[in-house]
């Protein structure tokens, strides 16, 4: 029977003997101090005498999608998540954790300090904190090898990704997976191990210890495998793993609390953060998109079979779109049919799809030269932004520009960019006269195949402009006498173009670096007063997306605010002597100083 909730955060129920926690904080059960407050509050129920177990589910669609970066730093106001996580884990009662859907960061933390985990089989389980820059803060990596073994989780900690139900169940880190009444099975499984006494802390847990040869060449192989990586979490999580089979429990949580410290003060974690929360941002179109009518979109028309066209014919299939792909070159058309095809071959033998979910992708394509049936967008993917050819008909049906097509004087159009290599953010361009279902239409195509789709206005792409800067100011620095190796290595060391970088701090390196960042920044400062980006952070995420700006610098305008924009306007004016195109300051920078201040105010304006 239900009872009153404790908070909105948490509904309290019953089911017979067995304590029912609900999860219930719109829209993914962050874990906010609120929420954590109103469960530690509520915990406290099941010491009634009429309880005999506890069980932690959600009445919603994830069980927790994790912490929010807006607390800051560590959860230290109480109860932080490392209090709650030691209060399940010391209930004198069995607790157990139902997990549905997304289960992730300080969800499954709270889930590993539980006695029982049950999930049901669409739930997905990752913890992000290394790509953040950090480590778990509230005992994950002394808890997880436990249960699962260094190899297993250190796999889960260092890749990204999240785990299916039946991955997790294959480890160890869940004991059921259930199809049905997920919380009602939760409730069983409690009475079971509340009759029987069969329940275990979390700390003293063991079957992840029991191969002391297999653990530690999993460290070892690990620390191998991340050597050189520019990322001080990474190293510091296989220290925290190791400490897990070397240390008592108590000193392994200290340890990791310690780590979790001071990563939480790095330069890295800073960037990484900001980098996540500007990608997030990036994904919110401005309102009038939100609010604009989407029609219809099953089905599509590609014009142009060369460049990005087999790649966006393959996404589009997919996604479950029926498409018609154009050329008047046969030439062209077999080209991109076969990179199709080899494509799904290697999904198939990956595992990543089925035999008939290919065939069925085949069964949804056309092919042709000149004529389109009905559809519902047509995509002109012409090279250079060409027009659609001669013969080509699709009457009354709209029409996106595919590639970087500028907007200066195309005040009616939408173009929709897409990079091959990322294949993972598009710049939807829209011109100031284009209609907004037309502009909604490319949105909605760019999430359905799994985009960040970054709204911009006439003047891009964002993506296409840092690089012309990035080259005209690595050109200026050759101009200037120094040497391309030195540029190379100055960039390298930074981690521009490279996956791990060697710190080098010279002088050289740093004059380099100060040049082509500065470069980089005016030029988002640029972006910005032009109208081509909304804010400061869509430019850090256009940079950080498209793999050229490190990840975890966070960004050129980011790094800008490091830097503080009286240096780097002094910077800039200095520079401006020799080459103004590049390096006079944009006005957007004077603006910013003479009100006090920075790109990030920009952000929060948002």
């Amino acid at each position: 029977m239900d009872g009153k909730p404790v908070t909105d955060a948490v509904r309290v129920a019953r089911d017979g003997a067995v304590l029912l926690l609900i999860l219930a904080q719109p829209p993914v059960n962050s874990m906010t101090h609120p929420l954590r407050a109103a469960l530690s509050k509520s915990l406290a129920l099941g010491l009634a005498a009429d309880v005999s177990a506890v069980v932690i589910a959600s009445d919603i669609a994830a069980f927790s999608a994790g912490a929010t970066l807006s607390e800051g730093g560590q959860s230290v106001q109480e109860p932080s998540l490392a209090t709650l996580c030691a209060q399940v884990e010391n209930f004198p009662k069995p607790v157990i954790v139902a997990l549905n859907g997304s289960t992730m960061g300080a969800g499954l933390e709270l889930a590993l300090a539980a006695h029982g985990r049950i999930a049901a089989p669409a739930a997905q389980l990752g913890l992000p904190a290394v790509a953040l820059g950090l480590v778990p803060e509230a005992g994950s990596s002394q808890r997880l090898p436990r249960l699962v073994g260094a190899a297993a989780a250190l796999k889960l900690l260092l890749e990204p990704g999240a785990l299916s139900a039946t991955q997790a169940l294959l480890i160890g880190l869940v004991d059921q997976v259930v199809e049905g009444d997920l919380r009602a099975q939760a409730a069983g499984m409690a009475r079971q191990m509340a009759v029987g006494g069969a329940w275990v802390k979390a700390g003293d847990r063991g079957e992840g210890l029991r191969d002391g040869k297999a653990y530690q060449a999993a460290v070892a192989a690990a620390r191998l495998k991340h050597q050189g990586t520019p990322l001080p979490a990474v190293s510091r999580l296989i220290d925290c793993v190791a400490a897990a089979q070397l240390l008592p429990f108590a000193q392994g949580l200290a340890f990791e609390a310690a780590a979790y410290e001071d990563l939480a003060a790095s330069a890295e974690a800073r960037g990484l953060q900001h980098a996540f929360q500007a990608e997030r941002r990036a994904a919110f179109p401005p309102a009038w998109l939100a609010q604009a009518t989407v029609g219809p979109l099953s089905s599509l028309a590609v014009w142009g079979a060369a460049g990005f066209g087999a790649d966006l014919v393959a996404q589009a299939l997919a996604a479950g779109l029926r498409v018609c792909l154009f050329d008047p070159s046969r030439d062209a058309l077999v080209a991109a049919l076969q990179k199709i095809a080899e494509r799904q071959e290697v999904a198939v033998a990956a595992g990543r799809l089925t035999a008939e979910a290919r065939d069925a992708d085949w069964a949804r394509l056309t092919t042709g030269s000149v004529a389109v049936g009905p559809v519902d967008l047509v995509l002109n993917n012409a090279q250079a932004g060409g027009e659609i050819g001669a013969g080509f008909t699709a009457s009354d049906v709209p029409q996106i520009q595919m590639a970087a097509l500028p907007l200066h004087d195309a005040g009616g159009k939408v173009a929709l960019r897409a990079a091959p290599a990322a294949g993972l953010i598009a710049e939807l361009g829209v011109g100031p006269q284009a209609p907004p279902t037309l502009a909604a239409l490319g949105l909605a195509l760019g999430r359905r195949l799994g985009w960040v789709v970054l709204v911009t206005g006439p003047g891009g792409p964002i993506e296409q402009r840092l690089r012309a800067t990035l080259s005209a100011a690595i050109a200026q620095l050759e101009r200037d006498g120094t040497a391309r190796g030195v540029i190379a290595a100055a960039l390298g060391s930074y981690g521009f173009g490279a996956k791990g970088a060697v710190p080098n701090t010279g002088p050289e390196a740093r004059a380099v670096l100060d040049a082509c960042l500065a470069a980089l920044a005016n030029e988002g400062a640029r972006l910005m007063s032009q109208g081509v980006a909304r804010r400061p952070s869509d430019v850090d995420a256009a940079a950080v997306l498209n793999g050229i700006f490190p990840r975890w610098h966070g960004g050129p305008l980011f790094q800008a605010d490091q830097r503080g924009l009286l240096v780097l306007r002094a910077y800039l004016r200095k520079r401006a002597e020799h080459a103004p195109a590049l390096y006079a300051p944009d006005l957007l920078l004077d603006r910013l100083i003479a009100d006090g201040q920075n790109f990030a105010a920009l952000n929060r304006l948002d």
